[in-house]
């Protein structure tokens, strides 16, 4: 499966920098917000190999995100805060949002007892995403060597 993945981060990598580092993750988190009701609609059926299909396929709208948000944080903050910036931040997320999304998955299950419910999270999730993205700025091909003030750029 994670043959997907290895496969999808290079493309997308490449994508990133010919179309834009924020194009192609606002593209991965629409991906994964659609993705999501198929993928749920695969397991459901309980047959076996859909469920191998849908995990694999599971891969390639994430590793799309991937490839894209390292180089997309990282080139938000100066030289100088670069490492720490991208750092904190992502780790926070993972905090955040990534921690407690099993449980809140589990919650919405167990309480309507449908996957419909998760799939509106995940797209709840993708839209803060998107809209995180927007007001991030695309440095995609420019200089970003120099220390200078990203604050009104």
């Amino acid at each position: 499966m994670t043959v997907l993945g290895f496969i999808t981060v290079p493309i997308a990598g490449l994508l990133t920098d010919r179309i834009g580092r924020r194009k192609v993750f606002i593209s991965g988190c629409v991906l994964v917000a659609v993705f999501t009701f198929v993928y749920f609609a695969m397991l459901d059926t309980k047959v076996p190999e859909l469920i191998f299909i849908a995990m694999a396929l599971s891969f390639i709208p994430i590793m799309i995100m991937y490839a894209a948000e390292s180089s997309l944080i990282a080139e938000s903050f100066t030289p100088r805060l670069r490492y720490s910036g991208a750092s904190i931040g992502y780790q926070s997320a993972s905090i955040i949002a990534g921690g407690p999304a099993p449980f809140i998955a589990t919650w919405l299950f167990s309480t309507y007892h449908s996957s419909f419910p998760i799939g509106i999270y995940a797209c709840v999730c993708a839209a803060i995403s998107i809209c995180s993205a927007l007001m991030l700025p695309d440095r995609t091909n420019k200089d970003i060597a120099h220390e200078v003030n990203y604050g009104n750029a």
